[in-house]
């Protein structure tokens, strides 16, 4: 009987249902199916992402694969590690639109650093997404996979050195260093440290320091280092340490081999000179000078600088600008162990004391390979005695000063005068 009553009861309420106006019927609205992709980059230029990459753009895109329309949409990327916001950008990047139609796509794009500390991979995000459909509100998180699978790698494709060969000597020299990035994404942060050796050093504060920043796949970097070098006799080698570091915590070290060539150097090993005076107009100096270096010395000249003490002599008969010539003595090619003399023909200027003065000769020559000539400076001490009148005043001064000469000069005029007093009075007598 109960069942019956219960089959009578649900026809009726069907049958009542039936009489109702569609609209009135509860249906359950269809809801649209959403695709995510994440890339670095931008569609039209994507690039690779690695770890500890900086500054990079990430661009992440929503798209309505319907079947209908959704209202008041707003989706918000929810940022974790490795992901680290740039300074200034949120933690969080949104977008919001009246409506997403299906088959249309909503872009969210943001700077992100990656963390030094993560391995390559594939990292997931959440996605946070809210819209309505009708009068009614939705809301689902999605996980959208960040790619981060590139390796950037920076190589030392080549150096150089401005001049071409460098000598003892030289003060200064510039090393130009290529570097390439050969890996699959940007380098970031890239800084250069030039660690030199004796004989060079850092010509300034921070002429060994270079700072690239970014340096893209594929592309080559120039980098110019001013060294100085101390003054040695020899040629030295040695090797420089060039220190890369990127993306925070890759470390590169490349060994640049630094090389000197042997250079020509002149040694005084003989100087003839006579009796010079102050005064003198023609006092024959002669300097056997060698070749104590490891190159031939070609084109050697000597040059005599002229000075208050010393001058080139010239006849007051000859042209004064004789002088010119006279002060260049030309050698010609002096090989390593080989010597020769040269002669200079001085006057000394008659207004100075006597004493030992510098006499200045500057040796200029050049050797195969270099750029420009070879200097030198050569200082010989010359001892200059008093001029012949000189020395008699000067025994006349030193006679008239002394009390025990004096005496004794008055005596023996006094001797002279008794003598000749006795003799006037024995020839009166006589």
């Amino acid at each position: 009987m109960l069942f019956f009553m219960l089959k009578a009861f649900t026809l009726s309420l069907l049958l009542a249902l039936s009489l109702l106006p569609l609209s009135s019927c509860f249906v359950l609205p269809s809801q649209p199916t959403f695709e995510l992709v994440a890339l670095w980059g931008s569609p039209q230029s994507p690039v690779l992402a690695a770890p500890g990459s900086v500054s990079l753009p990430l661009y992440v895109s929503v798209t309505n694969l319907g079947p209908v329309t959704a209202y008041d949409f707003k989706a918000t990327l929810k940022a974790t590690n490795p992901l680290q916001p740039v300074k200034g950008e949120s933690q969080n990047l949104s977008v919001e639109l009246p409506a997403l139609p299906a088959g249309d796509s909503a872009s969210l794009v943001g700077y992100f650093n990656v963390s030094p500390s993560v391995q390559a991979g594939v990292y997931n995000e959440s996605v946070f997404l809210e819209y309505k459909l009708g009068n009614q509100s939705f809301s689902q998180t999605m996980q959208v996979q960040v790619p981060i699978l590139g390796e950037p790698n920076i190589e030392l494709a080549g150096f150089s050195y401005t001049p071409i060969r460098i000598y003892p000597g030289y003060p200064y020299a510039q090393l130009d260093v290529y570097l390439v990035n050969s890996g699959t994404a940007t380098a970031s942060d890239v800084s250069v440290n030039l660690n030199t050796s004796y004989p060079a050093y850092p010509a300034y504060n921070g002429s060994t320091q270079e700072l690239i920043g970014y340096l893209p796949t594929g592309q080559v970097a120039k980098l110019s280092f001013l060294i100085a070098l101390y003054n040695t006799t020899k040629a030295l080698n040695t090797s420089f340490v060039l220190s890369v570091r990127y993306n925070e915590a890759q470390y590169k070290r490349f060994s640049i081999p630094f090389q000197e060539y042997p250079k020509a150097v002149i040694q005084v090993v003989d100087v003839y000179e006579p009796t010079i005076r102050v005064g003198d107009s023609a006092d024959y100096v002669t300097i056997t000078v060698k070749n104590v270096g490891g190159a031939a010395a070609q084109f050697l000249t000597f040059t005599m600088l002229v000075s208050n003490v010393f001058s080139p002599s010239i006849p007051s008969s000859e042209n004064p600008l004789l002088a010119l010539q006279l002060v260049n003595a030309s050698v010609g090619t002096l090989e390593p162990g080989e010597e020769a003399n040269i002669t200079y023909v001085i006057q000394v200027n008659p207004n100075i004391q006597s004493g030992v003065y510098p006499l200045i000769l500057v040796a200029t020559w050049r050797q195969a390979g270099s750029s420009a000539p070879f200097v030198q400076e050569i200082s010989l001490p010359i001892h200059v005695q008093k001029s012949v009148l000189g020395q008699v005043e000067q025994s006349l001064t030193s006679v008239t000063t002394n009390p025990l000469f004096v005496f004794e000069t008055l005596l023996v005029v006094v001797l002279i005068v008794l003598i000749a007093v006795i003799a006037v009075r024995l020839r009166r007598k006589g």
